[in-house]
C-alpha cells in the first residue's frame, strides 16, 4: 500500500479546487487595540470605534451626558467644529514658510465650508456661550486634534474616575472639582454648537 499524500489545507476553496485564501483582519496597533480594550465596556460595548480622539474619549465614559441634548450629538458637533476650525485656520502661525502670504482668515479651496461661513457662524455661537466655555471646548476638541492618542490633562483625570469606578484599568490621579467645572464649562460649549449647528449647513 503507498504512502498518504500532503493533508488538505482547511479553508474555503473554489469550484476547482483552489484554496481562497482570506486576508486577516487587521484589528490596528497594539497601542490601538489596548485603547479599544480599555473602554470595551462603555456604551454597551460600542465604545471602541469611537476613542481616537478626545471628544470620542470623554463622550465614551459618560462625561457629555447632559439634559438637553443626546451625548452623541455633543461628540459630533464637537468634532464638525474642529475640522471647520481647522480648514478655516489651515496655518497654526498664519504665516506659511512655503509661499510666504498670510492665510488667517482664508480657508482651503474647496471642502463643505469653502467660505468659512458656517465656521464663523458656529465660532459667534461659541463665543456667546462665554469665555470659559469657549475655552474649555477648544480645549477638548482643538488642543489635540494633531494628536489624539493624548488627553487634555483635565479630562484625563476626569476619564481615570470614571475608569477606576468602573473597575477598567486607570492611573493617575482622580479628576478635581476644578476638572468637573471645566467639564460643565465644555458641555456648554458643546451644546451652543450642537444647537447652532442645527440647519446650519
Amino acid at each position: 500500500m503507498g504512502r498518504a499524500g500532503r493533508p488538505s489545507k482547511p479553508g474555503r476553496r473554489t469550484r476547482r479546487g483552489k484554496r481562497i485564501s482570506t486576508p486577516a483582519f487587521d484589528r490596528g496597533a497594539a497601542h490601538v487595540q489596548r485603547l479599544r480594550d480599555r473602554f470595551a465596556r462603555f456604551q454597551d460595548g460600542k465604545a471602541g470605534q469611537q476613542v481616537f480622539d478626545p471628544i470620542g474619549r470623554a463622550w465614551a465614559v459618560g462625561l457629555l451626558e447632559n439634559a438637553r441634548t443626546d451625548p452623541a450629538v455633543l461628540r459630533d458637533a464637537g468634532r464638525d467644529y474642529a475640522a471647520l476650525y481647522w480648514g478655516y485656520y489651515p496655518s497654526v502661525g498664519g504665516v506659511s514658510n512655503y509661499q510666504a502670504e498670510d492665510r488667517r482668515g482664508a480657508v482651503w479651496s474647496g471642502g463643505e465650508d469653502p467660505a468659512g461661513e458656517r465656521f464663523q457662524r458656529l465660532e459667534a455661537r461659541l463665543k456667546d456661550a462665554g469665555r470659559a466655555s469657549r475655552e474649555a471646548a477648544q480645549s477638548l476638541c482643538l488642543d489635540f486634534y494633531w494628536f489624539p492618542d493624548d488627553n487634555p490633562a483635565w479630562l484625563d483625570r476626569l476619564i481615570n474616575a470614571r475608569l477606576a469606578a468602573a473597575g477598567a484599568a486607570a492611573a493617575g490621579t482622580p479628576g478635581s472639582e476644578a476638572d468637573a467645572a471645566r467639564l460643565r464649562a465644555a458641555v456648554e460649549g458643546l451644546l451652543a454648537l450642537a444647537e447652532g449647528g442645527k440647519g446650519a449647513r
